[in-house]
């Protein structure tokens, strides 16, 4: 759980650097660069980060920024999907709907996306007080937030040179 907790912490702020020593072996150290990508290699490892799509998108007054996995990538369960509201870790069954969404003309079968994303929203637009360990939250506008990310995410996939290029009508972010 703690080492789960130093990965969330490294994804959520890029700009600290740390060390997190488990049973006397250095297994996290986050270089504190600010730069998104090197918090992904830090806490994810290699592999992951080197199939990643950067994903910058904007709905109405919601921002999506982070990374997703490139659609040949897919994993082998939901356990690489990250995301953060505000900078606060949380589980999203409508973020993880979202994500998936906008894979779903992918040839991933049995697979399952990964991502990094952190969304940032009004403070207001958001009830941390659904769960108890306040990882589940809700939205005021789940449409717009859906849309959002679903609308990032299709176009950082659209922009890989590893995916074809679709065609969306009134798609506007």
């Amino acid at each position: 759980a703690v080492a789960g907790l130093m990965q969330h912490l490294a994804l959520s702020h890029p700009d600290l650097s740390f060390r997190f020593t488990r049973d006397g072996t250095e297994s996290l150290h986050p270089p504190g660069d600010g730069k998104p990508a090197s918090a992904v290699y830090a806490a994810l490892g290699r592999d992951f980060a080197k199939s990643l799509v950067p994903v910058e998108g904007r709905g109405g007054e919601i921002s999506v920024s982070g990374f997703v996995t490139a659609p040949l990538q897919g994993r082998g369960s939901r356990g690489m999907q990250v995301f953060f509201v505000n900078g606060r870790f949380i589980k999203s069954q409508l973020l993880t709907a979202a994500l998936e969404e906008a894979y779903k003309n992918q040839k991933m079968v049995g697979k399952f996306p990964g991502c990094v994303l952190h969304l940032q929203t009004r403070l207001n637009a958001v009830d941390v007080n659904v769960h108890p360990a306040k990882t589940e939250v809700k939205f005021g506008a789940e449409r717009a937030v859906f849309s959002a990310v679903y609308h990032a995410v299709l176009s950082a996939l659209e922009g890989d040179p590893s995916h074809p290029r679709a065609v969306l009508k009134n798609t506007e972010i």
